[in-house]
């Protein structure tokens, strides 16, 4: 695979997908991983949604839609990747997919998915290009999750492909250790399952194969067993259903349920499909989670919930995650479950990033959507207290689709051989003129949250020292008082993009006028207060004029190697 040398700096600004890592004893930092870096018409921006994780020894991959589209998919598949447990993080997008990412044809991308195939040493992302229906299915490969080749082709045809979904066979235990496993639907033929199976590495794929009986249904993940069975649970008919291989993808089983689904609707105008996120942990122990309100009475509100199995055949009674009480008003919905597979019964480590409403009957203009996050350090059998990794934010702030506003179809959460869990989701603040909607994470020795910006950078950055200027950390004003100007943060990662806002008199009665006092090398600002950081580290000064006030507003810029 040829390294990619122009990986370019990804902006951290605040509407990103972040990252969490979380330390045994206490939450730590949410962090910025990324932000949309396109301006393409046609899409919304800066919007990223819908993200996978998938981590190996120290290396952490996310992946995500940048640029989401009102009616599907999105601009590019980006990604962020750290190589040191998530202290640090390089971002940029896919190459050879769609026009705006360069080197491709189509229009938009969707519905990306991340492994590791531990056999032939390969990162793989598999993504859904289209300009009208998606009749098609790619993987790109790289060999440090850093630098990707343009993407190979799994499978075209079919009428209109949907969730298709990635993972490889790395149990040395397994008698297809190295294989790698591609599930989707084709929502055309009425979401009947199609599966695909490569051996070598991702390099080629084998044949679109349906299921004994030719399952139906939509969001499913497949997961290996030490066996060497593969099992695929997914959405279908009125629950979770599951199916499985045991000669390496050649032929694939009938169905069975895994549990019913009973849940109420969530307030707001939020898309949720409702899909489950599965994991598996050390033992082989499959765990599978969704929202799900039977636990609640006269089904007033969602819990998380999650089955298990050991074969994907027998499935477990259905439990709650006791985010709170059964008699809260909140909601919970969109799981991304993790499982620590360096971990064994009794003491297996789980954790699982979802979004709520403290609400449930909220209204779109009420809903206060936040993302939390919950730990077991036995199983499920006990869980930590929950934490918020994200929001509270309206759902305005987050970009609207035909079928609702939209955080993301799915999540998920991996844990690094560490034993630290990592999810991925995102996160909004009130648009300025665009959306602010990133990707965030968790990282134990980042910065603190106050600032809620990563410290991400390309490999050869260097750490520059800051100016010795004394820094206020605060909003500035104009001698008399009658220019004030603040911004949504005052110490800021290279490349962010930070909202400035311009208020009293003489922003009231007057058009406020914008620069950088450093010029170019001190970053830009647009016409409508929106900072953009530069990539060197540094004290740099927004000016705000009005008339004859005038206001010198001090940023910090900083980095970390």
């Amino acid at each position: 695979m040829t390294p990619r040398l122009d990986l370019h700096l990804a902006r951290v600004s605040l509407i990103g997908l972040c990252l969490l890592c979380v330390a045994d004893s206490a939450p730590a930092s949410s962090v910025q991983i990324s932000a949309d870096p396109f301006t393409n018409p046609g899409s919304q921006h800066m919007t990223e949604v819908e993200p996978h994780i998938y981590a190996y020894g120290s290396t952490i991959v996310g992946v995500f839609q940048q640029g989401r589209v009102f009616d599907g998919g999105c601009s590019d598949i980006g990604f962020a990747t750290s190589t040191d447990y998530g202290l640090t993080w390089q971002a940029d997008s896919l190459p050879g997919i769609t026009v705006w990412g360069g080197g491709g044809q189509y229009q938009r991308v969707s519905d990306p998915s991340v492994a590791y195939n531990e056999a032939f040493g390969v990162w793989l992302i598999e993504t859904l290009p289209f300009d009208g229906s998606p009749h098609e299915i790619f993987v790109s490969r790289s060999g440090d999750g850093l630098n990707w080749d343009n993407p190979v082709t799994v499978t075209t045809g079919g009428s209109y492909f949907d969730k298709p979904w990635i993972t490889c066979d790395n149990w040395p235990t397994s008698p297809f250790y190295g294989n790698c496993y591609i599930e989707w639907d084709d929502a055309g033929a009425g979401d009947l399952i199609l599966m695909s199976t490569s051996t070598d590495g991702g390099a080629t794929w084998g044949p679109a194969l349906t299921t004994a009986g030719q399952a139906r249904g939509l969001g499913g993940q497949p997961l290996a067993l030490p066996s060497g069975r593969l099992v695929v649970p997914y959405a279908g008919g009125s629950g979770v259903r599951s199916f499985f291989s045991d000669d390496g993808g050649n032929s694939w089983s009938s169905s069975r349920a895994v549990a019913s689904v009973n849940e109420h609707g969530v307030a707001g105008g939020i898309r949720n499909a409702n899909l489950p996120s599965a994991a598996i942990d050390g033992d082989g122990t499959i765990y599978v989670a969704w929202s799900d309100c039977r636990f609640r009475t006269s089904c007033h509100s969602n819990d998380i919930v999650f089955s298990t199995s050991s074969d994907g055949e027998t499935w477990s009674d259905v439990t709650r995650i006791p985010i709170d009480d059964v008699a809260s008003i909140a909601d919970h919905f969109l799981p991304g479950f993790g499982a620590d597979r360096n971990t064994f019964a009794p003491n297996v480590g789980l954790a699982v990033v979802y979004y709520y409403y403290p609400d449930a009957n909220c209204s779109a203009s009420t809903c206060q959507l936040t993302a939390g996050f919950i730990t077991s350090q036995d199983g499920g059998n006990s869980w930590s207290d929950p934490f918020d990794v994200g929001g509270p934010m309206l759902v305005s702030w987050i970009a609207n689709t035909n079928q609702g506003r939209m955080v993301g179809d799915y999540f998920s959460t991996f844990y690094t051989d560490d034993g630290v869990p990592h999810p991925i989701f995102g996160a909004g603040t009130p648009p300025l003129g665009m959306f602010f909607q990133s990707m965030y994470s968790t990282c134990v020795n980042c910065p603190s949250s106050s600032s809620r910006q990563a410290p991400i950078a390309r490999s050869s950055e260097e750490v520059a020292p800051i100016a010795a200027e004394e820094w206020p950390a605060e909003a500035a004003q104009s001698p008399s008082g009658a220019l004030r100007v603040s911004a949504e943060a005052y110490r800021v990662n290279i490349g962010a993009i930070v909202p400035l806002n311009a208020s009293g008199p003489a922003a009231e009665n007057g058009a406020v006028r914008w620069e950088v006092e450093e010029g170019a090398a001190g970053g830009s600002v647009s016409g409508g207060g929106v900072y953009a950081a530069p990539l060197s580290p540094g004290v740099y000064h927004v000016i705000a004029s009005s008339g004859a006030e005038r206001a010198r507003l001090p940023i910090k810029v900083f980095t970390v190697r």
